[in-house]
């Protein structure tokens, strides 16, 4: 079974929770349906970090106004405060230095706030080098101009608990789990997702 984009976005948001007075950082703006329900929600505010200007363009044409294209390869925060929530949609599996991101995040999640992370999940993207050999995997689609890297679950667990990170809720995309209306007739046999929702520690 082929995992649907609404089914993603539904997942997402469930695990992402009320937006309301929230301060939220979209990163990387990859789902614009998850903008619109973010920005609908009443959040007091939103932030939105597009890796570049045709990306921005369509996340403010979702409803985000303030967005700024941004290499997160090199962003180091720049001029933001704290966020309660921060969300991403496929965005982290383009960085090269996923720990580097983490502890720029960690400086501006507020204690106790949520990092939700949805990315392919390692078993689709390991390929002919492994699965417990991450890198760079030119065989999977770029997302504007940046490559793919593949990473084992267990890379992104210690990445997030080193960077100050708490598991607090894991999901790949099983259908009867929170977020989905109803299970599929023929549920799918293989992970669809890895879907983390982490909790920043002091």
């Amino acid at each position: 079974m082929t995992t649907t984009h609404d089914d993603e976005a539904t997942h997402v948001l469930a695990l992402l929770g009320d937006v309301r007075g929230r301060a939220v950082l979209d990163l990387g703006c990859g789902d614009q349906h998850v903008i619109r329900s973010v920005v609908g929600g009443g959040p007091a505010a939103h932030v939105g970090l597009a890796a570049d200007d045709a990306l921005a363009a369509r996340a403010r044409a979702a409803g985000s106004f303030d967005v700024r294209a941004v290499d997160l390869d090199r962003w180091w925060g720049d001029g933001l405060g704290r966020f309660d929530l921060v969300v991403s949609s496929r965005a982290v599996q383009h960085v090269r230095n996923l720990a580097r991101l983490l502890e720029t995040l960690h400086h501006h999640v507020a204690p106790g706030g949520r990092l939700v992370l949805l990315v392919d999940h390692p078993a689709a993207t390991a390929g002919p080098e492994g699965y417990f050999t991450d890198g760079e995997r030119p065989g999977l689609p770029t997302w504007a101009g940046r490559p793919a890297h593949h990473r084992s679950l267990e890379t992104y667990l210690r990445d997030l608990r080193h960077c100050g990170f708490r598991l607090d809720e894991f999901s790949e995309g099983n259908p009867g789990e929170v977020g989905f209306a109803e299970r599929p007739a023929e549920p799918p046999t293989e992970p669809r997702w890895a879907l983390f929702r982490c909790v920043r520690t002091p």
